[in-house]
């Protein structure tokens, strides 16, 4: 994401839009892409015909779609006035899940931000669908979202994508605070037996030796909380959770791993993660070049 050049934002005309305008141009005071794609789907049978009867004054297909450009200008253009980023404006029509799918194809974004409405049941669908099928990394934008990143928690599981994911996080807070939060379990026993004190002892003392083994590996330094918490009989994800609250988190980063065949599982981490209802913006980081090779390689 520091690096990223090209983003790509996904509208969908709700009140949501001005939300996710609003962050991405709070985005741009920390870094600054070249050029920002705003794209919106025109869902094609019942919905479109209800939005063209609302003006009947319009003649045709293409004047309704100049009309939704315009309205979408106004407001991007409400956001920005830096003359060295390039605005653009995408309308189509047809399914919004395989539209953005074939933009981000053909435009090859670094990243795609979308909107998360974390208070409606339901949502997180298209979010999950796209996370497989594109090379992007994706930023989700609930409602809630705060203007700051001094408050960054990073999932880790000693991984090198993981130690990215950190470093991502390091200079995005720039001076602000870090978290590196891994998330193990002790092992399951046969009831009735249980895990001895000892036994869960060695665990835990093997997980501080992989920590250290994974911070001086990628040389990430100890200006870094780092966090190790138990998982019980929660969800993963509401570890995940309950650390962001207690930290008051203003951006939570994960990184996927494009060689692994089990990222493609539904209810994999990551999946997991992306259907959470955390209220807090969400980036999933990807290695764009390497997901291009794996999407092209499961697909050919």
């Amino acid at each position: 994401m520091i690096n990223s050049k090209h983003w790509l934002v996904s509208l969908d005309l709700s009140n949501m839009d001005d939300i996710l305008i609003g962050y991405t141009a709070f985005l741009t005071s920390i870094i600054k892409p070249k050029t920002i794609t705003f794209f919106h789907t025109v869902e094609s049978g019942p919905t479109a015909l209800e939005l063209a009867e609302q003006f009947p004054e319009i003649d045709s297909e293409e004047e309704f779609l100049d009309l939704i450009r315009s309205e979408l200008n106004d407001k991007v253009r409400g956001h920005f006035d830096d003359d060295s980023i390039e605005i653009r404006m995408v309308i189509k029509t047809g399914k919004p899940t395989d539209q953005i799918i074939n933009i981000v194809n053909s435009i090859e974004p670094d990243l795609l931000l979308m909107g998360k409405k974390v208070g409606y049941a339901g949502e997180g669908v298209i979010p999950k669908r796209i996370l497989k099928y594109v090379a992007a990394s994706l930023l989700l934008v609930p409602e809630n979202s705060r203007y700051n990143l001094k408050n960054i928690l990073a999932p880790i599981d000693f991984s090198e994508q993981s130690a990215k994911a950190v470093r991502t996080a390091k200079k995005l807070a720039d001076g602000g605070n870090v978290t590196a939060q891994h998330i193990y379990r002790y092992r399951a026993q046969f009831f009735p037996y249980s895990l001895s004190e000892k036994d869960k002892k060695e665990v835990d003392q093997k997980v501080i030796r992989n920590l250290d083994d994974f911070k001086e590996k990628y040389g990430l330094g100890d200006d870094i909380n780092y966090v190790l918490s138990i998982q019980k009989k929660e969800r993963v994800a509401d570890v995940v959770y309950n650390q962001a609250m207690g930290d008051q988190t203003d951006l939570i980063i994960v990184s996927s791993k494009s060689k692994m065949m089990n990222s493609f599982v539904s209810h994999d981490f990551m999946d997991k993660m992306v259907d959470y209802a955390f209220g807090i913006p969400l980036l999933v980081q990807k290695n764009k070049e390497k997901h291009q090779k794996f999407l092209k390689s499961l697909f050919s």
